[in-house]
């Protein structure tokens, strides 16, 4: 989702901001652009938006097919953040994305919640998800029933033992290692492990390894922040889906159950929290500065033995 260089960083945000400058910006919105340019780019706001590109005007700069599509990439999450989403806002969006040539993307999605088709813009955010594409990978390599029997757990159906010692097992695991400190994760928050009766199902626990590795809390924020460095260190879009859905959860109140049930904790405008904003674009660029996919690319397992800190060090993990 990030961009590495400045000056292409800078070309994103003044297209962002010439795509949103006929409807305005909300507030929300203004501050997740000021922070992502300053916190992440050094860029102060006036190097963008004083400078605003529209659509023409961006594309006479000749940018490539991956910052175009950066461009939509990003004012999908602007306006993910808003709380109302303005249709005329969404509008605009995916007018822009039209004359880049490139895909809406997300921007189907937050067209649909801001017209109220909840339904509709879970359902594709669903199919496109994550964690649809790895369930179907596993069941393609022999995993569907274990996936299964992790999903009954999950629905409180019938608890799965093979599954519980497995997670389990990671209380035994040394002192201050990454397992063990998921162990305590799931005990300071009186959270039944994976195979319990009502235990996060295997694949949506993956993101409670990334909670402790980033130090994020279960909490409204804590749940944005943790998927906002998710999405930043994803490869591909696959995060963006994973942080739309978050979003969903607790920022613009289009989301209240996932996979069949109430999010309990889900909220509108967690992102008017003082602070909250810089704290998200700051996880931003802690998942832009690590080496790794943290949901597919590592063996979460093989890792939960080291050192919580030495295991942020391998990862390119900062502070």
């Amino acid at each position: 989702m990030l961009l590495p260089d400045q000056r292409d960083a800078a070309r994103v945000l003044q297209a962002v901001y010439g795509a949103l400058a006929p409807i305005g910006l909300s507030e929300v919105q203004r501050e997740l652009l000021e922070a992502i340019g300053d916190g992440i780019y050094g860029l102060a706001p006036a190097a963008f938006e004083d400078d605003a590109l529209t659509a023409e005007a961006f594309l006479a700069t000749e940018p490539s097919i991956e910052l175009r599509q950066q461009v939509i990439n990003l004012l999908a999450v602007t306006e993910l953040v808003a709380h109302p989403i303005r249709p005329a806002s969404t509008a605009a969006a995916a007018d822009v994305a039209r004359q880049l040539g490139v895909s809406p993307g997300l921007l189907v999605d937050a067209r649909a919640i801001a017209e109220r088709h909840y339904a509709v813009a879970y359902l594709d955010l669903q199919r496109s998800s994550w964690y649809a594409r790895h369930t179907l990978e596993g069941a393609l390599h022999g995993r569907l029933w274990r996936e299964i029997r992790s999903k009954l757990a999950y629905s409180g159906v019938i608890a799965d033992a093979e599954i519980s010692r497995k997670w389990h097992a990671l209380e035994d695991l040394p002192e201050g290692s990454w397992g063990r400190e998921l162990a305590y994760f799931y005990h300071r928050h009186n959270f039944p492990f994976p195979g319990d009766k009502h235990g996060i199902y295997e694949l949506g626990a993956l993101h409670d390894f990334v909670h402790v590795l980033t130090g994020y809390d279960a909490t409204a924020e804590g749940e944005i922040d943790t998927f906002a460095f998710i999405a930043a260190a994803m490869p591909d879009q696959s995060g963006l889906v994973l942080l739309a859905v978050t979003l969903g959860l607790f920022q613009n109140g289009s989301i209240h159950h996932v996979a069949g049930k109430r999010v309990r904790l889900a909220r509108t405008d967690t992102l008017g929290d003082l602070g909250a904003i810089t704290r998200m674009a700051h996880a931003l660029r802690r998942g832009r500065a690590c080496n790794v996919d943290v949901m597919g690319g590592i063996d979460h397992f093989a890792l939960a033995p080291l050192p919580l800190d030495e295991v942020r060090a391998q990862l390119g993990v900062s502070a």
